[in-house]
């Protein structure tokens, strides 16, 4: 079972508090169970669109860069969880931190489960082999601390529609809803092959190749 922080708000809603700690580990257990892969260490936030924003920014590593890129990071997570229940997002430690957002989980109390084990399975897809470090790398590039490759960004974009897509199935799977939106896998596909080779192609002569699985 994940080891788990919770680092609520005092202005969060004791209601969400109480549920979410009510269904943590069942959530866990049950992500877990239908992926055959463990959870890693969480810290799950539970605030407003502020205290979200601000957790993902120190999660982040924010001190390595400068002020203005702080700022532009801070206010852009801001306006991302505008209308959202939660985030999922890696840090600079091993864990995943999970931000639940206090205002809407409170207003839609039935959406609390299908919001955990959706963010479970994103925190399960992030401690994959190699993907925390391409998601540093995007915090990196998204702090204006490290530049990544236009390539790079296509691919990664790519595999998030793919990580999304499985977050919903695992979601739709755990929840009985058979609601289920319908989701392109073949578009999703022939993008990141296309991101692949456009990567491929800023890569210096005797560079890394890459290789179409």
């Amino acid at each position: 079972m994940a080891a788990t922080v919770f680092e609520p708000s005092g202005l969060a809603a004791l209601s969400v508090i109480r549920r979410v700690a009510e269904l943590i580990d069942p959530a866990v257990a049950a992500v877990e169970a239908h992926l055959g892969e463990q959870v890693p260490p969480l810290t799950i936030t539970i605030a407003g669109r502020a205290g979200l924003a601000t957790a993902q920014l120190r999660a982040a590593g924010w001190r390595r860069a400068r002020p203005g890129a702080v700022t532009a990071y801070w206010w852009n997570t801001y306006q991302e969880h505008r209308g959202a229940y939660a985030f999922t997002s890696v840090t600079r430690t091993d864990r995943v931190l999970i931000g639940l957002n206090s205002p809407m989980l409170a207003a839609q109390p039935g959406e609390m489960w299908p919001t955990l084990v959706h963010e479970l399975t994103h925190a399960v897809q992030f401690a994959r082999s190699g993907r925390r470090d391409e998601l540093r790398a995007g915090l990196d590039n998204n702090l204006r601390i490290a530049d990544a490759p236009a390539g790079l960004r296509h691919a990664m974009d790519a595999v998030t529609a793919i990580e999304e897509a499985e977050a919903y199935s695992v979601q739709y799977a755990l929840t009985g809803d058979s609601a289920a939106p319908e989701f392109d896998r073949a578009a999703v596909h022939r993008r990141l092959l296309a991101a692949a080779d456009a990567w491929a192609a800023r890569e210096p002569a005797g560079g890394a190749r890459c290789t179409r699985l």
